[in-house]
Formats: structure tokens, sequence, C-alpha cells
């Protein structure tokens, strides 16, 4: 989805208004049904049945939008209002709702829903709607399993930079209407925002784009991944070679090698030194083939079509890395770096190629580039200015680029806050290369891929605080 402005979405709503081919009332009916739909299909929701519906809203149209979507639920609904409901918002009422003057008990399974202000509010809150913030918070805090969904931003966020002061609704989902406002992709934003849903409005027509880069969805990475010949077989379906692994963390190489499995490469070759060889040959998938070699140097691998370097691999001794580094440079297909493959990289200064994907988290980017930029999008930018190639900034909004793309990704949460979830990502990326998708592809369709897998497997085993990431090999 593109990144625009909030007025260059407002001014095309009320240019469409103007033509009289669309009415404000039946396009918000419209949203309303994407809205529902999102319901429907994004796990976050998906799973959600909620006891009551809690409604918070403004006298803009954002209250009719969350109105609406609350009464198709079916439950109890209060209402908490900020002034008067314009008549698109009156319209959606059903009778269902109670309006209360008091602040609702906190209770468990609630859906709250942030209807306050819309994207063009600008400055500070009001008091009444600062204290209806604040109201909501605390009672997203107070009840058990409660979920909180902003519409299109939530209130207090800034819709152009991100900014905000105490008051502002911390929701656990923002469904983003028309376009993504540039403030929800902002550093230190992510908390307020929570899970990106994109609800399209192509009604209004092309929007101008408020910045080159775009937000990945299902509509934008879905098309990447071609349906296999019905005579697809295992050679054509791609070759991956993995060289990770080391006393001590033997978990990272299974599970980066099993995700790649899981993820579509025809074959899957896994590399180790030999004292974790009997130890990874008993454990992994007995799909892998797990290939001792004596030293980094001896591995030659002319017809794979993805090199993975790096979970797990541990400390690297200066010979082993130049063999490495060789082997990456003269590896014709993509190569993927991770953990210490990175760490190696850095230390050694290795020189990144465009064919290459490197997958830092925060600490090994600063490792990458110690002096990074201001922002996170400018630290990349920075980075592949000097260095071509693909790199994929992991962080609660990953960002994926190459210079001349980037994509933010939308899927994941917090539940994959924990140890080897890097490592199922490097795997899939590697098995989508494998599979013909170019560096900047592979690594945006792997990131997207890896969190939709860990959404579902969160939903599905009844929305845990974490999901192990061998879990999400599973659901891939």
């Amino acid at each position: 989805m593109k990144i625009c402005s909030s007025r260059s979405v407002r001014e095309a709503e009320q240019a469409l208004f103007a033509s009289g081919e669309v009415t404000s009332l039946a396009l918000m009916n419209t949203v309303i049904d994407r809205l529902w739909s999102a319901c429907g299909t994004e796990p976050l929701l998906r799973g959600f049945a909620p006891t009551r519906v809690v409604v918070y809203a403004g006298s803009g149209n954002n209250a009719g939008d969350a109105i609406g979507l609350a009464a198709r639920f079916g439950c109890p609904i209060t209402l908490r209002c900020a002034g008067s409901l314009s008549p698109d918002a009156a319209a959606q009422l059903c009778g269902r709702e109670e309006e209360t003057d008091a602040a609702p008990a906190p209770q468990e399974g609630l859906l709250i829903i942030d209807g306050l202000l819309g994207s063009g509010a600008v400055g500070e809150l009001r008091p009444a709607y600062a204290a209806l913030v604040r109201e909501l918070n605390e009672l997203r805090a107070a009840s058990s399993r409660s979920l909180t969904l902003a519409i299109d931003i939530p209130t207090g966020l800034d819709s152009a930079t991100g900014a905000h002061g105490a008051d502002v609704v911390l929701a656990d989902a923002t469904a983003t209407i028309g376009g993504v406002k540039p403030g929800l992709l902002a550093d230190g934003a992510e908390d307020a925002v929570g899970r990106l849903i994109c609800i399209p409005l192509p009604e209004v027509g092309a929007l101008p784009a408020a910045d080159s880069a775009r937000v990945a969805d299902a509509a934008e990475l879905s098309p990447l991944l071609p349906r296999r010949a019905y005579s697809c077989f295992k050679n054509r379906a791609g070759r991956v070679a993995i060289v990770a692994g080391s006393v001590g963390m033997i978990g990272a190489a299974q599970m980066c090698a099993e995700a790649a499995l899981a993820a579509g490469a025809g074959l899957v070759v896994l590399y180790c030194l030999p004292p974790v060889y009997p130890i990874l040959a008993a454990r992994v998938a007995p799909e892998i083939m797990v290939r001792p070699v004596g030293s980094y140097a001896d591995i030659h691998e002319p017809d794979a079509r993805a090199l993975v370097i790096g979970p797990g691999l541990g400390e690297v001794q200066p010979v082993a890395a130049e063999s490495l580094r060789r082997l990456a440079s003269e590896f014709a297909g993509t190569v993927v770096l991770d953990a210490d493959g990175l760490n190696t990289a850095a230390a050694c200064g290795w020189q990144p190629q465009p064919n290459w994907v490197l997958t830092p988290h925060p600490g090994e980017m600063r490792r990458l580039a110690p002096r990074p930029a201001a922002t996170r999008r400018e630290t990349v930018a920075r980075y592949l200015a000097e260095h071509p190639c693909t790199l994929l900034l992991k962080g609660a909004r990953t960002i994926i680029s190459d210079g001349e793309n980037t994509l933010y990704n939308t899927t994941g949460g917090p539940y994959m806050a924990n140890g080897g979830q890097g490592d199922v990502l490097a795997g899939t990326i590697g098995a989508l290369a494998a599979q013909g998708l170019p560096p900047f592809r592979a690594a945006a369709a792997g990131a997207w891929a890896c969190g939709l897998a860990a959404e579902r497997a969160w939903a599905a085993a009844g929305y845990p605080i974490a999901i192990p990431a061998s879990r999400v090999i599973q659901f891939l």
C-alpha cells in the first residue's frame, strides 16, 4: 500500500463526493464492510470474540466507522462520546448502544475501538479528548485479554510525524484507510500503532505518494511467488546451502534448515564442522542433508541457488572467516548473511555485493554501521549508499530495502520477542531465493510470511504471551 498524507486522502474523498458518484455515507458503509472483512481474515482479530464492544467516538466520521463496525459483532456496545456525533456517524447507530457518562467497568474480552479523532487532527488534544484517551488506555490495561483497534490512526498521534505526548491511544492494531499515513511508520510510534492493517479505498482513485517507500501487505506480496507447474520437481524448486551451527547453538542451524524446507526449497544442505555433526545429523528433519566439513574452504556448491551463512555459527577465527568471505563473494546465487555471519562480516570488513541479503537486528546494525543516522530509515539509506545489497533491518516495523525499493513490513508482533525467529527468517529467505525470487523480493516476502506464520501460530495457540520460533515453522 502507498504511503499517503492524510490531506491527500481527505482531498480525494471530497473530490469524489463533489462528483456526485458516491455520498459520504455510502463510502463510510464501504469502509465498514472492509473493516469487518479484515476482522475475518486478520489473525489478530479473526479469533477474537468480544464479550462487549466499547466505542470511543468523536464528532468526525471516524466515529461512524467505529460505531458501524461495532454493530457487526452482535454483542452489547458501550458508547463513550466526546461531543455530538456527525449525521453519518449517527446513521450507524443500531439501537444496541448504551451511551454512558461514566467510564465502563473493566471486564474480560473487551474490544475497544478508538474513533475519537481521525488522521486530519493536529495539535494538542482538547481536555475532553485527552481524558477519554487516558480512560481508554486504563480500560485496556485493566481488562484481561482485551484488544484495542484504532480507526485510521491512534488518537493523539500526529499523522505526518508520529509525534505524540503522554495522551495517546495505545492500540493493539490500527486499521489505516486509503493509504498509510507517514506518522504510523515513524520511529517511536510502534507502541501506539500496534499491528498495521491496510484497508484499501480504490473508490477515491490514485493517491499521490508521500514517500517512495511502500507498506507490505497481501496484495503487494502474494503475487511474487508463482504457482508451481504440475511438473515441478526438487531440482527445479531450488537448492539451499546453509553454513550454520556450533557447540551450544545447534538449534539455530536446525531451525534455519527446517524453515528453508517448510518454505519450499527443493533440497536443503546443511554444512557444519565435525564437533557438531553427530548432534545435528540426529536432530534435524530427515529430508535435510547434513554434511561435515573440516574447513569452510571445503564447501563447494555450484548447484545451489541460495547460500545462508551465520545462524548459530559462533565466533569465527580469521582463517575460517576468510574462507567464508571467499565462499560468499564467489557464490553466483543469493547470499543471506544472518547472526554470526553478520558479526563476522562487520569484524572483518567484508564488502557486501548486490546479490547479498543482510538481516541485522539493531545491535548487529550498529556493528555494521557504528555511526547510525537519526532514524532507522535514514540508517538503512546511508548504509545502502555505500554498500549495494539488500538490507533487512529487523524491528517492530521491519524495513527492507535495496536502495531503489523500500518496504515496511506489517506482520508479526511482540509474541515473536524470543530467540530463533531470525534463524527461521534466514532460512525462509534462502528458500524463496532458491525458488527464483531476486534478493529484495525474497527478503520482503520472507519477512511478511514469517510474521504472518507467527500470527497464525499465536492465534491457534490461544494468544499466549510468546510463540517459539520452532512453532512458527509449522505455519509457514
